[in-house]
């Protein structure tokens, strides 16, 4: 059944997560190590995964977020390593993407399941593609607690962009001053504040009881 948002007027706060390294463990470099050691080599595992690199994994991901088409970038990455050892390492990453997720953040599958018994509004915001997202409610049940998610690849905007901030508060229909806001990145929590909502940085599901709390969210 679709789900009818809350009027701005309810007296409910809403809890907005974000979801890498918040509600899941994503960790594309650890769960692809046997992968690459298997099918082409360590040294292309390092240099694929290198932070540093300008046209790496992480380089890739970041347009993946924005919007870019997986087609599309593995075929830029080739194009840039053509004619290397690492010329098919994002190929080989992209057929094999779901080691990336290494099951929920500790805890955060009660805090979800709490939060729902007791009839707190729970919404997604994340820097992730729509495709990742599916995977992840199709596997972990108390991601499909969440009533919506705004995903930054379907938007073409990423955080701390405002506008998605805003897009989120418009898109739920909720109140950003009654409405916390949970990111693990600093910068993120800064910019969903400037935009109004209550928010802090993720450390671990006990310490976010605690700030729920504080917040006035019923645990």
């Amino acid at each position: 059944m679709p789900y009818t948002p809350k009027s701005r007027k309810s007296d409910e706060i809403n809890v907005i997560f974000d979801f890498c390294d918040v509600l899941l463990q994503w960790d594309p470099k650890g769960g692809t190590y046997d992968l690459f050691a298997e099918q082409s080599s360590i040294d292309v595992w390092k240099r694929f995964y290198d932070e540093d690199a300008d046209y790496g994994f992480w380089h890739y991901d970041g347009l993946l977020d924005a919007g870019m088409d997986a087609a599309e970038a593995a075929a830029d990455y080739r194009a840039h390593h053509g004619g290397e050892a690492d010329e098919n390492a994002f190929d080989l990453y992209l057929a094999h993407r779901e080691l990336a997720f290494r099951g929920m953040i500790p805890g955060m599958d009660t805090l979800l399941e709490l939060l729902h018994t007791r009839g707190m509004p729970t919404w997604g915001l994340t820097n992730f593609t729509a495709d990742a997202v599916e995977y992840a409610q199709s596997q972990y049940p108390a991601m499909r607690l969440l009533n919506d998610v705004v995903v930054s690849s379907v938007e073409r905007l990423k955080k701390p962009d405002r506008r998605i901030y805003e897009l989120a508060a418009e898109r739920f229909d909720v109140d950003p001053a009654r409405s916390v806001f949970i990111d693990d990145k600093p910068w993120n929590v800064e910019a969903a504040r400037d935009a109004g909502f209550q928010s802090f940085v993720f450390v671990n599901a006990m310490d976010a009881r605690t700030q729920l709390a504080q917040a006035g969210v019923r645990l």
